[in-house]
């Protein structure tokens, strides 16, 4: 019979076409059914088996399909359906159903990649031991980056410190790592920075932390979202962005933990703002969003500066194809006096 299993060849395997062939021939030895019959049929089966709940009637259109060639794919359940509305019985369809599962599953194995096929599993020890090329020549040129952004932002506490300058250029090496590795780099990054940063202004730059890691996500997400188009407004505006959020985090741990105050040339302007009449609140407010705006435009261009030179750096090292995100600058200009300016 057409639905057992291909006994009469059994060397070659079962396809779609082959299950195919033998409904016809099986359709034809019923007395050539038509297909409106067949629906019919089906659909009274089902609704005993439902006992007068809901059923599903295929369409005529559907059984059509199902005696034609060429096919991919064939319903299983459809197809035993056919087959006991021409006659066969329950043991028969069960049999036909696991054909058109074993050539289902045939399809799917042969549509998988030779690599899942044929791969063996590593042996665990292979695996720790093995380091991949590109992963070894990834890993060290972002260590890199990293470490020579923890050492500018460090630079930058010691430079404001001894100079006693009213911005604070402790973040050039986190906008750095945000933009060019990422986000979460530029955490990490903001984080160590800050921990040099103890070295110089002690255990009072510690609360501070957290406004170098907003600082870090509002860079490494704000460069993301623009894709691989930028411009000098664009980034302007991303910086103005990162000051606002600083500021929003550092007013109330000035306020909360140093009466709005820690030694910074900054709270001259608040002191001034004070002396005006405006309350504290106001006063901190204001002054940290002048000084910040001025500090995180001053950070961000002199961190595109450092960009382009990385860049150049990694042309001739490969860093670019190791490095995720220094794409996005790869055809950036260094602000000049041309009217227009952007990078891809």
């Amino acid at each position: 019979m057409a639905g057992s299993d291909q006994s009469e060849g059994a060397a070659a395997p079962d396809t779609v076409d082959r299950i195919v062939a033998d409904l016809i021939e099986l359709r034809t030895s019923a007395g050539v059914v038509p297909y409106a019959e067949i629906s019919r049929r089906i659909g009274r089966r089902r609704a005993r088996a439902a006992n007068g709940g809901p059923t599903q009637v295929p369409a005529r259109s559907t059984i059509y399909d199902a005696f034609r060639s060429g096919r991919s794919r064939l319903d299983a359940e459809l197809v035993a359906d056919i087959v006991i509305a021409l006659g066969e019985d329950e043991q028969s369809a069960r049999t036909w159903k696991r054909r058109c599962y074993s050539v289902q599953a045939a399809n799917e194995r042969r549509a998988r990649p030779a690599s899942e096929r044929e791969a063996p599993v590593p042996e665990p020890a292979v695996v720790a031991e093995h380091v991949p090329d590109d992963a070894k020549r990834r890993i060290l040129p972002v260590l890199g980056v990293m470490i020579a952004c923890v050492i500018i932002d460090g630079t930058g506490h010691a430079l404001v410190g001894t100079l006693h300058l009213a911005l604070y250029l402790d973040m050039i090496g986190t906008a750095i790592s945000a933009i060019v590795l990422g986000p979460w780099y530029g955490v990490a990054v903001a984080v160590l920075g800050t921990a040099t940063g103890t070295l110089i202004h002690g255990a009072m730059a510690l609360p501070f932390t957290l406004v170098n890691i907003a600082g870090a996500l509002v860079w490494g997400y704000g460069a993301r979202t623009r894709g691989t188009s930028f411009s000098i407004a664009s980034f302007f505006t991303l910086n103005v962005r990162v000051a606002l959020i600083c500021t929003l985090v550092a007013v109330p741990i000035l306020l909360v933990g140093y009466h709005g105050g820690t030694g910074h040339e900054a709270d001259r302007l608040t002191q001034t703002f004070t002396a005006s009449g405006r309350s504290l609140v106001t006063s901190v407010l204001l002054s940290n969003v002048i000084t910040s705006v001025l500090d995180k435009l001053v950070t961000g261009f002199i961190a595109l500066v450092l960009i382009q030179h990385l860049r150049r750096h990694g042309e001739r090292t490969g860093l670019p194809l190791g490095v995720p995100g220094l794409s996005m600058f790869r055809a950036a200009q260094v602000p000049s006096a041309r009217p227009r300016h952007s990078w891809s």
